[in-house]
């Protein structure tokens, strides 16, 4: 069985229950490349598919450009239609967690003590 992780943004988030009753969440999952040979970035996407527990636990949850780390195994979906045959990588999530961005902006809450004042 093949393992990965990916990093990247979401996009178009759905969740719903399948005629079993399981939960399942997808969403499009874009990450970047690198630069290209004209220097732009480049960027590729897989669309994710988590259930049961783990699709429960992130209903509601993503909404579209939430940086997120994504662990699970690539299926391969393959379908036929008007005669010509389609293939479709796909991440099957096995764990999804939210990416920090501690680079962002963003102020302390609370008052600074002096070095003196710590109690240890």
């Amino acid at each position: 069985m093949n393992h990965v992780t990916l990093s990247g943004t979401v996009f178009e988030p759905e969740s719903r229950v399948a005629k079993s009753g399981m939960a399942v969440l997808t969403f499009r999952l874009s990450y970047y490349q690198g630069k290209g040979k004209d220097g732009k970035a480049t960027y590729g996407g897989i669309d994710v598919t988590a259930f049961d527990r783990l699709a429960q636990a992130w209903d509601g949850q993503l909404q579209n450009k939430d940086k997120v780390i994504v662990t699970g195994h690539i299926t391969l979906d393959k379908w036929e239609k008007d005669g010509k045959k389609y293939y479709k990588h796909r991440l099957i999530a096995d764990d999804i967690g939210k990416q920090l961005d501690l680079f962002a902006d963003v102020k302390p809450n609370g008052q600074y003590i002096q070095d003196e004042e710590v109690p240890f």
